[in-house]
């Protein structure tokens, strides 16, 4: 079995001119794709280094210029998102474990290849590596790569945001906190229709939450009500302390338990004051 670590560089929406908007359905779309394949023993035994040409974004925005040094020009020419995938799927191979530094990177991923309708077979295995070193060092808050490369004390000898340096770093941190733990090892499908039977099964307790006043502690009755996404809104009146109130109950996800947290505040002019 061999590990892929892979790293991604995204651009996103930017109002060059009036009347721009960004697409909702592609919030981040991939703009070079960087990763290291490792065989058991985690030792280098290939490199994967590409630019994907933007497609929905097809200008670079600003800030995602000067923090990755890719300026439009570079991925203009290069290839399209689809044709890149095909490349990055042919050289990951089979009886592989894909693995990155937090999951913002393979849920991009996912993301992308959904809106490009490329059906990507390689999400079946997968390792949070970011996850692996919080446990390592015992620690609450996500860390930046750069914060667990110091930590480590791994050497400093390449620039940070690029992909392929950044799946480099990713290696290094790999390499002295990884224990071959079969449990660090997340069946990526399995876990996505586990989470969204979690969240479904929340949403009908969304509703089910009361209102309390803030300010005397007492049952308040629900006037107005309603649901987005993972929250739940209500509204109603305090009649003792003669003040609008409003609830608000959302579903978190906190390592990897899905609880409903709610809070009640007093409401006036569109504004909550507690």
């Amino acid at each position: 079995m061999n590990y892929v670590v892979f790293d991604l560089e995204f651009n996103m929406f930017f109002p060059f001119k009036e009347g721009d908007s960004a697409n909702p359905a592609l919030k981040n779309e991939i703009i070079q794709i960087g990763a290291l394949k490792l065989n058991d023993q985690l030792e280098k035994i290939d490199e994967f280094n590409l630019l994907v040409k933007p497609y929905v974004y097809k200008r670079l925005n600003p800030y995602v210029k000067r923090k990755t040094n890719i300026n439009t020009s570079k991925v203009i020419p290069r290839r399209p998102f689809w044709e890149a995938m095909e490349s990055f799927e042919a050289w990951i191979g089979s009886e592989v474990v894909l693995c990155s530094w937090g999951q913002d990177d393979i849920l991009g991923l996912r993301e992308n290849c959904s809106f490009f309708g490329f059906s990507a077979n390689f999400f079946d295995k997968y390792i949070d590596i970011q996850k692996i070193y919080m446990k390592y060092e015992g620690l609450p808050q996500q860390p930046s790569l750069e914060s667990a490369v110091d930590s480590l004390e791994i050497e400093k000898a390449l620039p940070f945001h690029d992909a392929l340096s950044d799946a480099a770093y990713t290696v290094d941190i790999f390499r002295k906190v990884y224990d071959f733990s079969k449990d660090a090892i997340i069946n990526w499908e399995k876990v996505q229709r586990e989470n969204e039977f979690k969240i479904n099964e929340l949403k009908g307790l969304l509703s089910q939450t009361n209102i309390y006043c803030p300010e005397c502690g007492n049952y308040v009755a629900k006037d107005k009500e309603f649901s987005k996404s993972k929250k739940y809104f209500a509204h109603g009146f305090c009649q003792q302390c003669k003040m609008p109130i409003r609830h608000v109950a959302r579903i978190i996800n906190k390592n990897g338990e899905f609880t409903i947290v709610c809070k009640d505040n007093i409401y006036i002019k569109g504004e909550s004051v507690k």
